[in-house]
């Protein structure tokens, strides 16, 4: 199950994901305004 979770990451993360690959936030920015850790931020960048 928690397989799954990492391959679909929340809403969160879609919410962030596109300032920051625009490179208009930080991955510090990312992990406070999404909620998630820079860690898990990494492992679902890697999975997309």
């Amino acid at each position: 199950m928690e397989n799954q979770e990492l391959i679909e990451p929340p809403k969160a993360f879609w919410k962030f994901y596109d300032l920051y690959r625009r490179k208009q936030i930080s991955l510090k920015q990312f992990s406070q305004q999404s909620g998630l850790s820079i860690y898990e931020i990494q492992r679902f960048l890697k999975t997309i």
